[in-house]
């Protein structure tokens, strides 16, 4: 049975994917995406999706275009649910078109979502509005790769009104300067170049049509060129916090900033994060933390490796009792793979289920499965405890977990003489997370992992106030090539902090409860405290 692309377009950063999107982006089971969105959107990925980068950028492609047709049309023609993952919208300049043509070629289903494109984000985020009552009434989208050998002649372009705006045109933005000039544009027409929008190194230059190649050097590509009265606007969000570096080069129409003066607010220092886990942990983490004013940069060291073949088929389900989840991950694993076999989940009506925690009770909510069992306290021995006076004499007890589970669960169940199986269902691999294509300068505390500009046998010091970590084998997954240095650790429990010790001989903080809300509620104390 052929599966499914959905063709998504990512929009400009993690925040501005469609709901829709990000619904395909959180299902897939294979993502092939590009450099140039934001890689935060992978996080949003389930366990054990595979990820495909097919990045293209000038003069370094990963793949041409006919391979990534053949990567769409193999994954799809394998049952599996692909995402083909691309910065702003399919559409626009991204030859999203092409890959439907190539799909519907090949027999394939596919859907187009819609994304926001970096034509209307990038000049919205630096205070440029593309249309504006009685200044610009129309926009006009264009690349900017070919400058002169464009569909459109700078004939036409000069005689437009509106705003023109160049994508992929900063090392051509002098012959995008002097085509539209001869053509007749005024060069006292303002303009902006808006380089890197929505990394950490975004900077606006403004000018004028006649200046525009002399200021394009001054930044980096990525860049959009703004060119018509628009251009010389600034707005501001009128919230205080942080906006983007903007420079005037000089002839600007902007009559409230001084030549070469930088604009925005500065704002107050947050308290920064580091946290350390599976994607999933780190991203619901840092979720909560940020909601509380805590900058928190995200760490996904391990990767959660499925066991399908560990799963009990149909009948062995029925013949149990119990389920038992440890985790969170454990959970979305075997309802994966629920999915996938095309079981009908009517087959668990009759069983009870156990959970660790809240957060693991959450993920079983979101597939309408609610926990007869949660210990009042969050730890594998409170789940040992909690079972062995719930369980009845000759009921079947299935854990569902990762291979590297602890033993005392199993202990406790021998003990009682309760039945069980322990199915290792998922296993989990160490890893060092990828640097974000696109940002060789890294904001302060901003994670890099280049081993070879790295000195191979020195830990590396990340520079944040707090490090959280998600389990044991976050502690030995981050040390590995890590150090410490005076970052306050943060354990989600005991064993975690206990790992830490170990390890380091240092103390951590832990929660009163070991899930997400609890680590919340730690930082905001220490965020307060200090402590």
């Amino acid at each position: 049975m052929n599966g499914k692309v959905w063709i998504v377009g990512a929009g400009s950063e993690a925040g501005l994917i469609t709901v829709k999107g990000l619904e395909a982006v959180r299902r897939a089971q294979v993502i092939i995406y590009d450099d140039l969105l934001d890689h935060a959107l992978l996080e949003q990925a389930p366990a054990g999706c595979e990820l495909i980068c097919v990045g293209k950028r000038k003069n370094s492609h990963k793949k041409e275009q006919e391979e990534i047709h053949k990567l769409l049309i193999d994954r799809a023609r394998e049952g599996f649910r692909v995402v083909r993952l691309k910065g702003g919208d399919p559409t626009v300049f991204g030859r999203g078109g092409e890959e439907a043509l190539a799909l519907e070629e090949a027999g394939l289903p596919y859907e187009m979502v819609p994304g926001v494109s970096t034509c209307i984000s990038a000049p919205e985020h630096f205070g440029i509005p593309v249309t504006h009552r009685g200044v610009a009434s129309s926009f006009t989208v264009v690349t900017g790769h070919g400058a002169g050998k464009t569909a459109e002649s700078f004939n036409t372009l000069a005689g437009i009104r509106g705003t023109l705006i160049f994508l992929m045109g900063h090392s051509k933005a002098g012959e995008i300067a002097e085509g539209l000039i001869k053509a007749g544009m005024d060069p006292e027409t303002p303009a902006s170049v808006l380089s890197r929008a929505f990394m950490a190194d975004e900077k606006r230059v403004d000018g004028t049509l006649g200046n525009l190649g002399d200021i394009a050097e001054k930044v980096q590509a990525p860049a959009v060129i703004v060119i018509g009265k628009t251009a010389s606007m600034h707005l501001e969000p009128t919230e205080v916090k942080a906006t983007p570096e903007v420079h005037c080069a000089g002839a600007c129409a902007c009559k409230e900033m001084p030549a070469g003066v930088p604009v925005g607010k500065e704002a107050p220092a947050q308290p920064t994060a580091l946290i350390v886990g599976t994607r999933s942990f780190t991203r619901k983490a840092a979720a909560a933390l940020r909601e509380d004013g805590i900058d928190a940069r995200e760490f996904p060291c391990i990767e959660v490796i499925p066991r399908r073949e560990e799963i009990p088929g149909e009948q062995e389900l029925t013949e149990c009792d119990w389920l038992v989840f440890t985790s969170a991950n454990g959970v979305r694993v075997f309802l994966e793979e629920i999915d996938r076999r095309k079981m009908d989940i009517r087959i668990l009506a009759q069983l009870k289920i156990a959970c660790i925690g809240p957060g693991t009770a959450a993920t079983l909510e979101e597939a309408r499965l609610y926990a007869d069992l949660i210990p009042e306290t969050y730890t594998t021995e409170a789940l040992a405890d909690a079972l062995a006076q719930k369980v009845r004499k000759n009921e079947k007890v299935l854990i569902l977990r990762a291979a590297e589970g602890n033993p005392l669960l199993t202990n406790k169940l021998e003990n009682e003489k309760i039945l069980y199986k322990d199915c290792a269902i998922y296993r989990t691999h160490y890893s060092r997370p990828e640097q974000q294509p696109g940002r060789p300068e890294l904001q302060k505390g901003e994670l890099s992992f280049d081993k070879q500009a790295a000195d191979p046998g020195r830990p590396v010091t990340h520079d944040a106030d707090l490090i959280i970590f998600g389990s044991a084998g976050g502690v030995r997954a981050y040390l590995e090539n890590n150090e410490l240095g005076s970052m306050q650790p943060l354990c989600i429990g005991a064993l975690a902090a206990a790992e830490l010790e170990r390890l380091t001989g240092k103390k951590a903080v832990t929660p009163d409860s070991c899930s997400v809300e609890g680590i919340r509620q730690c930082a905001k104390m220490w965020k307060v405290h200090g402590a």
